[in-house]
């Protein structure tokens, strides 16, 4: 496997990113949000602890996964690591996501908001994996 371990510290790092990211996303996009999910804030999940717990935990798994096929790819690189998260997010994630949407008859821009999020995610992640890199020892 190119002579590279998944670089657990990248891994957790980059999930912390994520989620800060996740934070910052729909903090910032909290209104259209709310509005795009047609629910109010009061009718969000009743245990936000619950919530935090599962992204956090989703966004470790996310990581590990994109770290094992950058090295497993050999797109130990930035570019490289940005190009295959992006990738996987097209190939997975957004395609789930937009037939989702048509069938429930969501906004474009609902999936923009909703969607973006993992886009985004996944490219920070992807860059910071493909980069940071360890060498089996």
């Amino acid at each position: 496997m190119n002579g590279r371990k998944v670089n657990c510290i990248a891994v957790v790092v980059a999930a912390v990113v994520y989620f800060v990211l996740g934070a910052i996303w729909f903090t910032v996009l909290q209104k259209p949000w709310i509005a795009a999910i047609g629910k109010t804030t009061d009718q969000l999940t009743n245990s936000p602890a619950l919530g935090y717990v599962v992204a956090f935990v989703s966004n470790l798994i996310i990581a590990w996964v994109l770290a094992r096929l950058i090295i497993v790819t050999g797109r130990t690189s930035l570019v490289g690591g940005v190009a295959m998260a992006g990738f996987l997010w097209l190939g997975f994630t957004g395609t789930t996501m937009a037939t989702e949407f048509v069938f429930e008859g969501r906004t474009l821009g609902a999936y923009g908001i909703i969607a973006g999020y993992p886009l985004a995610g996944m490219l920070v992640m992807g860059a910071i994996l493909g980069r940071w890199q360890k060498r089996s020892a």
